[in-house]
Order: structure tokens, then C-alpha cells, then sequence
């Protein structure tokens, strides 16, 4: 069955490295794979965005209103590509305060469910900002957002490298499941109302 996911952040983020990591960890697993990039003023903090299919068609694309699952590093970046998503979708979104009130009555109606952590933080914590972009992954694969196991993940982090960097993204990996289990599967009205009480 195929699966359509959309990365999405701006320049820096580390959104083609991801991008490579679930192919990788979907081929490693014999599925196909296609992956296709999509950014521009990505070195002055501008859109970098990438669509992968998992299991199905050999089109690059992702059509609006299609998409199984959004995963951004940036707030604002999983706000402009929500029109994508299917409805009964999943978005993990690396954000300190949710996403913006006025999209959840919609998104509440499509039944998409989102869920977010502040990676930011987390990859702070463990001394590399540079890895939330793995914190985000990891908590999307917890909350089986993208049809791949964190060992799925963590061999594609290996076969990736760089040797110099591959401890450190195994624990950003693992830091985003912790965060996963720790935050349960809400509904997006839930999720909403406790954001919005700054719980």
C-alpha cells in the first residue's frame, strides 16, 4: 500500500537529510521508493520541501489533499502545507506552541491529528541543536506516522553517516520516541485545547 509523506522546513534544517534517511530505511526494508525536493531560497532561511511515496506509483508528486503524513521543523512550514494532507492524516511538527488555533476547526473535521513536540529544546538538551530534525522523525515513526519502525530509522542513520555523527543522531532518534511515548495520541480538539491552556 502506498504511503505518501511530506517533509517540510526551511534551509538549514536538515529536511534532504531526512528525506534520504526514509528512503533509505524503506528500501533497506525492499520497498520502493520515490523521493522528490522541492527548495529555493533555502541558504536564506527560505522553503526546502520533499515528498516521498513509499510502495506505489512512480510519480514524483504529491497531489493537495493526498498526502498521509506531514512532518516539519518549523511551524509556519507545516501551517503552508497542510492543504496536502488526506483526511484521517497524521503532522508531527516541531513547534513550542502548537500550530495556529484558527486551522484546527478544519483540520478537526478532516479528523487529521496532530501532534507536537518542541525539538528545538529537546536537540539542545543533548547538546546538538542541529538534530532536531531526527527528534522530529523519531517522534513521528513513536506515533506511526510514517509506516516505519525507529530500527528502521536507526539502520538507515547507520548506513547514512557520516561515523562521526551517527551516535549522536541515534540518540535524537530515540529522544523523539521518549517524547512520543510520553505525550498519548489525541484528538486534534484535545490536543488543541490543552495548547491552548499552555499545558
Amino acid at each position: 500500500m502506498e504511503r505518501k509523506l511530506i517533509i517540510a522546513g526551511i534551509g538549514g534544517q536538515g529536511v534532504i537529510f531526512v528525506t534520504k534517511v526514509l528512503s533509505q530505511a524503506a528500501l533497506a526494508r525492499g520497498e520502493s521508493v520515490m523521493a522528490s525536493e522541492n527548495h529555493g531560497m533555502s541558504q536564506r532561511g527560505g522553503s526546502v520541501m520533499s515528498y516521498v511515496k513509499v510502495g506505489g506509483s512512480e510519480a514524483p508528486l504529491i497531489r493537495r489533499g493526498t498526502a498521509d503524513a506531514l512532518i516539519a521543523f518549523d511551524r509556519v512550514e507545516a501551517i503552508r502545507n497542510l492543504p496536502f494532507m488526506r483526511a484521517g492524516g497524521k503532522v508531527c511538527v516541531n513547534s513550542l506552541n502548537g500550530l495556529e488555533p484558527a486551522v484546527m476547526p478544519r483540520l478537526n473535521e478532516l479528523g487529521i491529528n496532530v501532534h507536537t513536540l518542541n525539538a528545538d529544546a529537546c536537540a539542545k538538551e543533548l547538546g546538538a541543536p542541529a538534530v532536531a530534525n531526527l527528534v522530529v522523525l523519531g517522534f513521528a515513526a513513536a506515533h506511526q506516522a510514517l509506516g516505519l519502525t525507529l530500527d528502521d530509522l536507526k539502520e538507515a542513520v547507520k548506513t547514512l553517516g557520516p561515523a562521526k555523527a551517527v551516535e549522536m543522531n541515534l540518540k535524537a532518534l530515540e529522544a523523539g520516541a521518549r517524547k512520543a511515548a510520553l505525550t498519548p495520541d489525541p484528538s486534534p480538539i484535545r490536543n488543541n485545547t490543552e495548547q491552548e491552556r499552555g499545558e
